[in-house]
């Protein structure tokens, strides 16, 4: 029995030795649960007697497969620098002070200020309103700012400029009498000529009667013109004195020069 074996298995060796290898074609390829590649791909012999696999190694250890490329990061949602609620892309007005009421524009507004028709006066009702821009001009004592007074279409262009204009004075006013220093207001009237809504609705003309606080940017420092060096007056040179020359008195020619006659010879 023990010879029949050994006869088996050297018949299977020779049968082995015998079969020609046929020539694979360059690359990789899995076959048996061995991943396997062409002699001429460079990889070092791996093969285990019995077995036609000699660049070989089993699939269980085949490299990792190759990560997938990270997807492209999502554009940041846009933000909203002064915190007033409306996103810097529709921001008209970026640098709103903290608190400050605002339009959908994200400008600054006198919330809930309601002038009577034809009129510029402030009725005691919206003193509040004013009030409240008045302590936000106060917590931040560095903002000066422009009133901007502004009316719907009704009316003429020319009257509604003036009456936006003595509106955006009045408020001024108020500002100035609670307590704001006068030097950071200005005021302007700009009458219909930035509505923010429609002035074919009752709704959208209601919302381009308004009066609004736009901070100005701060004064550039102007350094102050350097003095020009006075220059030095002139001293009108003193005439000179002439000395006065004495002259002196001219001698009688005949007494000093001795110009008696010579006394005769004897």
């Amino acid at each position: 029995m023990k010879n029949l074996k050994m006869t088996l298995l050297a018949a299977a060796a020779l049968l082995f030795a015998s079969a020609p290898l046929q020539a694979a074609a360059p690359g990789q390829w899995s076959s048996s649960g061995f991943t396997q590649w062409h002699p001429q791909d460079g990889k070092r012999v791996l093969g285990s007697a019995g077995t036609q696999c000699f660049f070989c190694q089993a699939d269980s250890a085949a490299p990792p497969p190759a990560k997938e490329a990270a997807a492209p990061a999502a554009p940041r949602a846009p933000g909203d620098a002064d915190g007033d609620g409306v996103l810097d892309p529709d921001d008209k007005c970026p640098d709103t002070p903290k608190g400050a009421p605002v339009n959908k524009q994200g400008c600054w507004i006198v919330k809930n200020l309601n002038f009577r028709t034809n009129s510029a006066k402030i009725e005691p009702k919206d003193e509040g309103t004013v009030k409240e821009a008045a302590g936000i001009l106060q917590k931040n004592p560095g903002l000066r700012v422009e009133i901007q007074g502004h009316t719907d279409s009704v009316g003429s262009n020319a009257y509604n400029k003036v009456l936006s204009n003595k509106r955006a004075h009045s408020v001024m006013a108020s500002l100035v009498k609670q307590g704001v220093e006068k030097k950071r207001l200005t005021a302007r009237g700009y009458g219909e000529e930035k509505p923010v809504s429609s002035n074919a609705t009752a709704e959208g003309r209601a919302e381009n009667r308004r009066v609004e606080l736009h901070v100005l940017p701060e004064k550039a420092k102007v350094a102050a013109p350097a003095k020009k060096k006075s220059a030095a007056k002139k001293k009108k040179a003193a005439p000179v004195k002439k000395e006065a020359v004495k002259k002196a008195p001219a001698k009688k020619a005949a007494a000093q020069q001795g110009a008696a006659k010579p006394a005769p010879q004897k």
